[in-house]
Order: structure tokens, then C-alpha cells, then sequence
């Protein structure tokens, strides 16, 4: 069974991430790849957005969220994002990216992808 999927990619923060002394004052862009599982199929018949979920909205507080949290590791910023993701627009499943792409010279990015289903 394949699951519908909602999906933002590439949303840009400009954000404190990191636990250097430099990354705890200056902030630094980090690219959020959100993907939620959730059925869409109500919200593709009926034309229901309050059967899908808004990825403006979405987005917006994921961006909101990141600014105002202030991590130290990307771990922890990933999990937290998926715990509220989980919370607040109820899919089944989530996966969140995080790239910090000036974390480390010579790479267009590194960071981690962190997944967690309803109920985990």
C-alpha cells in the first residue's frame, strides 16, 4: 500500500544551528525537506483542504519554530520537528531533512533525515 504523500522541499531558514561558539551568534542557512504520509484522497474528491493539510501553514511554522528554538545539533532539532509535525497536522508518518550546507567545505551539504510514524 502506497501512501499519499505531502511534501516541501528546499525551505530556507536563516537560523542559529550548531553547537561552535561562532554558530551560537551568527546565523547560518539551513534547507528543511519536509515529507508527511497521510491519505488525500477525501481532500482530492471533495476538494476539502481541512482533509489535507496546508503546506503554507506547514511550512510557516516549521520556519517559525526553527528560528525561535535555536538547536545545538540537528538531531535534536530533527526529532523535536517530527514530534510536532506528528502532533499538530496528524499524518501517519513523517520525515524531516536537515541540510546545513556550509557545515563542512567542499560539500554541497550535510545533515541528517530523521523519520518517525503516529504513535512512535
Amino acid at each position: 500500500f502506497v501512501m499519499d504523500k505531502i511534501f516541501v522541499k528546499g525551505l530556507k531558514v536563516s537560523c542559529i544551528i550548531g553547537i561552535l561558539d561562532y554558530e551560537r551568534v551568527q546565523e547560518q542557512p539551513l534547507i528543511v525537506d519536509l515529507e508527511l504520509e497521510k491519505d488525500l484522497k477525501e481532500a482530492g474528491t471533495t476538494g476539502n483542504l481541512d482533509k489535507s493539510i496546508d503546506y503554507a501553514h506547514l511550512s510557516n511554522r516549521v520556519k517559525t519554530y526553527i528560528i525561535e528554538r535555536k538547536a545545538r545539533l540537528l538531531e535534536e532539532l530533527g526529532v523535536e520537528l517530527c514530534d510536532l509535525i506528528l502532533k499538530e497536522y496528524q499524518p501517519n508518518q513523517v520525515t524531516v531533512t536537515l541540510n546545513k550546507p556550509k557545515a563542512v567545505a567542499d560539500t554541497t551539504a550535510v545533515g541528517v533525515q530523521i523519520s518517525k510514524k503516529i504513535g512512535e
